[in-house]
């Protein structure tokens, strides 16, 4: 059998095979006895070839929905010209803890089978073709910027690389693009990569007066998704955020991506926030009245599907009390900041939502950045996607989506000067 085994002071997992009589081998060679007492077992790096222990910690939690169905999906694309997926939702819909199933699966810094075995995922036939087999990244942009505010690329950079040299000693100098670095990598280790980054957007959206911040940030993102090598090293890219991709002219860093949204999220809907059948589910096993749960949460319609924001349902279920868990997560200057813009038709469209109508809405002009609205159908499509307002895409139209969401504009409007 294989052993997981680190050294201490060292970031990076050694595999040693044990043979009967005990003593580990490391690549056919027999390691003193000894050696074992200065070993622990440990997860091989903290952004590259990560652990499992954030889906490890989710699938042991009172409250977990199987969502590993979205591997049959990344599985599918994995190298081929949709490998590139940019996912967008409000805050709380199940964004990064997809990204941790993600990383349990590809990341060959653990073995996971025995995770994954009770759920979909394990029943697919490809399902051990490709896990823990890739070279992967993880990021948290969000970590970097406040420790490295305007320089959060070499930041990023630097501790990627760090982390990288931990496991991969002699790949080529800093100095080197990210891009050939990575591909360096590659050739050395025979393996392709996973690249995983949780809150891309944050340097775009936190950024707006320093557009060289921005732009040295975008060319990073080329290099990892569009430059000539990201051809030969990438296998699958996996972006989320809160906002769709910026439409920036000029840049085309992430024109190549896949984007899934509250509007539109397609075949990927059900493994972002809780389906009805779930939340029925869960109202049983707890005990809860489903349909006042549904009036409380239910509202986000997206591709047919009518979706619950799943932290507030499991909230509410271990608590065993409806009321607004999302408020501790939203900005209720946002909405102020939103509903109160001097636009033609905005007042009235808004004052027609909270009284239970609906207000037809063009999404597509929106730039999706929140710096800059320049219309009644920006501000409304920001209020979508940010979660603040539900859309009937067969209508057009922008709707007040539950009643955990009212409150949360009663306390906004409570707080402003409308």
């Amino acid at each position: 059998m294989w052993l997981f085994l680190t050294k201490v002071c060292s970031n990076s997992i050694i595999k040693y095979k044990v043979t009967q009589c005990g003593v580990p081998k490391r690549y056919g060679e027999i390691m003193p006895l000894k050696t074992l007492e200065a070993l622990e077992v440990s997860e091989m790096g903290m952004y590259f070839n990560p652990g499992n222990g954030s889906f490890r910690q989710a699938v042991r939690s009172d409250i977990y929905m199987d969502k590993t169905g979205l591997l049959k999906h990344t599985n599918r694309v994995l190298g081929t010209e949709n490998k590139c997926i940019a996912l967008s939702h409000a805050r709380r819909f199940g964004k990064s803890q997809a990204a941790g199933m993600l990383k349990a699966y590809y990341s060959m810094g653990c073995d996971s089978g025995e995770l994954f075995a009770p759920f979909e995922i394990a029943g697919e036939r490809d399902f051990p073709v490709y896990l823990n087999k890739y070279n992967l990244i993880h990021l948290d942009i969000s970590s970097f910027e406040g420790t490295y505010q305007d320089d959060i690329v070499s930041g990023i950079k630097r501790v990627l690389y760090d982390d990288i040299r931990g496991d991969v000693p002699d790949i080529m100098s800093y100095e080197k693009p990210i891009s050939t670095i990575l591909y360096d990598v590659y050739k050395k280790t025979g393996r392709q990569m996973v690249i995983i980054l949780d809150e891309w957007d944050c340097v775009v959206r936190n950024y707006p007066g320093k557009p060289e911040v921005v732009h040295c940030y975008l060319q990073f993102l080329h290099d990892l998704f569009k430059s000539e090598e990201s051809k030969e090293f990438l296998s699958l890219a996996y972006i989320t955020g809160i906002l769709p991709i910026k439409k920036v002219e000029n840049e085309s860093a992430l024109n190549n991506f896949s984007e899934y949204t509250m509007i539109d999220s397609d075949e990927l809907t059900p493994y972002y926030g809780f389906t009805e059948d779930e939340v029925k589910m869960l109202c049983k096993k707890y005990g809860m009245d489903f349909s006042s749960v549904k009036e409380w949460y239910n509202g986000y319609l997206i591709n047919g599907l009518h979706m619950y924001n799943p932290n507030s349902v499991v909230c509410a279920m271990q608590r065993g009390r409806l009321a607004s868990y999302w408020k501790n997560t939203s900005s209720f200057k946002m909405i102020n900041r939103l509903i109160t813009l001097n636009y033609d038709g905005l007042k009235d469209d808004v004052m027609r939502i909270l009284s239970g109508g609906r207000a037809r809405v063009k999404t597509t002009t929106f730039s999706n950045d929140l710096a800059e609205i320049h219309s009644k159908d920006d501000a409304l499509t920001a209020l979508i996607h940010l979660g603040y307002l539900g859309y009937d895409a067969e209508h057009r139209q922008a709707y007040l989506t539950n009643y955990e969401v009212a409150t949360a504009y009663e306390a906004a409007l409570e707080t402003g000067a409308w």
